[in-house]
């Protein structure tokens, strides 16, 4: 049994049709046609507005037809996407123009699935969180592969995250589903007037039967909170 949303459909196909109705017009947009972009489009629109849940078909079935087809021709939502629109535009994403590359992995057996990696970064002088700095996640020396695009390594802090970072690899091949294995990672960070940081860390990871391409958010490994040590205390003060 699957909880669905039904408003990410109807998102999908309404920026669907927006997106044909610029091209059509010639509008003079430099629309992007990845899936990448247009789901960057429908997260800026689903984090506004109302979800309607349906458990499965039997859900759907109550909904009355005519309400559906309200939502479809919400002029809310249709306003919303245009606004996702320009805002995903000017916010290029590195992953935009990147070519899709064949899968590397094969995606039959078992595998360790690695959760969400989170963390902090401060300042060691006085405990603000920094920003623009380059974290980088390694495994045996080597910077790991993400589980997609989306998901950057090296990571740049943005400014509005209170130093946090993120990152979620990609599986690696097991031998048997419930083999059990110690991952030693090692995070890497990197600031202008800041001593280069490197700090090391264990997962104990399960295999699983199956490639887990999704992010769970109750799959997280927290790591403790670091700090970055300025090579001249004056300057790292100033910033």
């Amino acid at each position: 049994m699957k909880i669905h949303n039904l408003m990410e459909e109807i998102v999908l196909d309404k920026i669907d049709e927006i997106i044909k109705d610029y091209k059509d017009r010639k509008l003079g947009k430099d629309l992007k046609t990845a899936e990448k972009y247009k789901f960057d489009v429908a997260c800026y629109v689903l984090n506004r507005i109302e979800p309607v849940y349906v458990v499965s078909g039997r859900g759907l079935a109550y909904l009355d037809a005519d309400y559906i087809d309200q939502l479809q021709k919400n002029a809310d939502l249709v306003t919303l996407i245009h606004q996702g629109i320009e805002r995903v535009m000017n916010v290029q994403r590195p992953y935009y123009d990147k070519k899709k590359k064949k899968d590397e992995l094969e995606r039959k057996g078992d595998f360790y699935n690695f959760p969400i990696i989170k963390g902090r970064i401060f300042n060691s002088l006085n405990f603000e969180p920094l920003f623009g700095v380059q974290i980088q996640l390694n495994y045996q020396g080597k910077c790991m592969k993400m589980i997609e695009d989306t998901w950057q390594n090296p990571y740049s802090i943005p400014e509005k995250t209170a130093g946090k970072f993120l990152f979620l690899p990609y599986p690696l091949k097991a031998e048997n589903k419930g083999d059990k294995r110690s991952f030693e990672l090692e995070i890497v960070a990197c600031y202008k007037n800041y001593e280069e940081l490197r700090h090391y860390f264990k997962i104990n990871i399960e295999a699983d039967d199956r490639v887990i391409d999704y992010f769970r958010v109750n799959t997280v490994h927290e790591i403790k909170d670091l700090y970055l040590v300025p090579a001249n205390k004056e300057s790292a003060l100033n910033q």
